[in-house]
Order: structure tokens, then sequence, then C-alpha cells
């Protein structure tokens, strides 16, 4: 597996780590929980698609220090420092998962410096206690085995380390699941879990509250599976009802993998039209 080049920038607040690559417009990937660098949920692929797309890591997450913000508030500012610094005035959001928050915040705090949001399984509603206690895989078992040792016996027990993973992300029957994967979607886990790290930071993730989502006035799209046991789709709905003017787009994915399965190229060129979509300021200038 290659290595994903990275910048370290000193901010008011600590180091912040983030790439950037690609030519045109300014795509901002905030990646979900136990994510690192390395991590890439097909996402890299928008490069070849005519975008930039900046990788900035939240705080714990690689070199990110912890100190550049305790709540996605605070973290926006840092980001909006890393934006300073590129000379880069406004990008388009994606939000993984965890990094929900973090997205809706961006957003709703800086609507000049963010032309549209995409919230891909992204958190919506503040963590509920019944989601905390039950992370007992992805936190617990992280967290008392390390990352190094669970990297160990993927690369021995493949299919127990997946399953472990697996039943927390799907409502389906774990066995039939794994077992109806193509090949390259089991891949697709495969190296997902062989970049998973940062189980502090994670724990973290389930703390933070979420910014007023009526705030937001920028386009939204949010694309949300139901058969998701990680991101329920209740998460869908608030978000439509919060943010009228977002438009959902719901997955058949069968787990909070919605990157992959039988309707992968549908969620990627839905992705790509949202995206290609005209910004007000570019509709303005023709």
């Amino acid at each position: 597996m290659s290595s994903v080049s990275a910048t370290l920038l000193d901010t008011s607040k600590g180091i912040v780590e983030f790439s950037y690559k690609g030519i045109g417009p300014t795509i901002l990937l905030l990646k979900g929980g136990h994510s690192t660098r390395e991590t890439d949920l097909s996402h890299s692929s928008l490069i070849y698609e005519g975008y930039s797309l900046l990788s900035i890591s939240r705080p714990g997450y690689d070199c990110t220090d912890l100190s550049t913000g305790a709540t996605p508030s605070e973290f926006s500012n840092s980001i909006i420092e890393v934006l300073d610094h590129l000379s880069i005035e406004s990008v388009r959001v994606i939000a993984v998962s965890d990094a929900g928050p973090l997205g809706i915040s961006l957003a709703a705090h800086y609507p000049d410096r963010v032309e549209k949001l995409m919230m891909e399984a992204a958190v919506v509603s503040s963590w509920d206690e019944q989601k905390t206690s039950t992370s007992s895989f992805l936190h617990t078992f992280a967290k008392e085995r390390s990352w190094g040792g669970i990297h160990t016996m993927l690369k021995v027990f493949p299919d127990f380390v997946m399953k472990q993973v697996l039943k927390e992300l799907t409502t389906e029957n774990v066995e039939d699941y794994l077992n109806e994967l193509s090949p390259n979607d089991r891949r697709f886990i495969y190296d997902m879990i062989l970049t998973l790290n940062s189980s502090r930071p994670s724990y973290r993730d389930l703390s933070y509250t979420v910014s007023d989502l009526s705030k937001i006035k920028v386009p939204v799209l949010g694309m949300y599976a139901q058969k998701d046991k990680w991101i329920s789709y209740t998460n869908a709905l608030l978000l439509k009802s919060k943010v009228p003017h977002s438009e959902i787009y719901e997955s058949h994915a069968d787990s909070h993998l919605i990157w992959i399965g039988k309707d992968a190229q549908e969620l990627w060129n839905k992705r790509l039209n949202f995206l290609a979509q005209p910004t007000k300021e570019e509709a303005r200038h023709g």
C-alpha cells in the first residue's frame, strides 16, 4: 500500500495535517471515525474527475493535534486557517460518517466559504447513550487490543475480523452479507480495516454536539442507506426536516458502506452530478 504524502500546518491552535492534490474546483474531504490519511472510500478518484481534493485530518487523527478543536465549531476555525494558508476562497465539502457534525458546523458558520455540502452516511443528530454504549468492536475492542493487533489478526483471520466490524455496520445477517460480497467489495472492506486507527479521537466523536441545522443555507445532498446499523436512516429524515432545501439520496447498500454494493456506480454518478451543479456564484458569472 502506497503512503499518502501529507503537509503539516502550524495553526493558532496547533498542528493540522492535510493533503492537497489535483487541479480544479476544491473538494474538502472530512473522513469518518477511525479513518486515517491512508483510508480511501473511493474519494481519491474525484481527482480524475477534474477536482482538487483537500483532505484534512480531524483532531487526534494522524498528526493533527487534539488542541486544534475540542468541538466541531472550534476545529472549523482551524480548517479556515488551512484554507487561508492555501488561498482557497471556497470549497465543496464532503463529510463522511462521524465527521457529519464538522461538515454541518462549517456550512452553518462559514456559508461564504462552503459552496455545497454532501453528507455521506453522516451523523446529523448527537450520539445517544445507547449508540455510545454499544460501540463494542470499533471502540472497545480496538482500544483494548490496539489497531496494530487488529491489523495482524486481519491478515491471518480476515473473515473473522471483517465479521466483527460488519456486525456494527449492517442490519442484515452478517454471514449472508459477507458471503454475497463481490471480490472487489471484499477487498474494499479489507483495505479499509487495514488503514483504520486512532481510537482516542473516535471516543471524542461520540460526545460532539451538532450545530443548528436551520442555519445551513447552502445546497445539501445526504446519502444514506436503510440497512445502515451505524448511522441510522433517521439521520436522513432529520436532515430533510431541518434543512428543507436539502436532497436525500437513498442508497440500496446493505450496510453503512454505501460506497460498495449493487448501486455503487449510481451513487458515484449522483455525487458527481451534485458536485457539478453550478453554485450561485458560478451561475452569476455565466
